[in-house]
């Protein structure tokens, strides 16, 4: 595991768009604030990927809504 985790972590090294003191700075910035968010996604290459994970989740709602909702109790008068 040790070495499959290295291997990762290096072919991944250098290649973030983001730069390391941006995000000390982001990270400290973030320290002082009163409320503090639960994540808080950091980086370009983030956003993106979590603005597309929600665009394919949006359009699996979409397409399954109904059968989705079709699964809870019906409510008794």
């Amino acid at each position: 595991m040790k070495t499959w985790f290295i291997t990762v972590v290096t072919a991944l090294n250098h290649q973030q768009p983001g730069d390391p003191e941006a995000l000390a700075r982001a990270i400290v910035a973030l320290a002082d604030e009163k409320e503090q968010p639960v994540r808080l996604p950091l980086g370009s290459d983030t956003v993106a990927a979590i603005e597309a994970k929600h665009a394919s989740d949006q359009e699996i709602l979409r397409r399954w809504r109904a059968t989705s909702l079709s699964t809870d109790f019906i409510a008794k008068p």
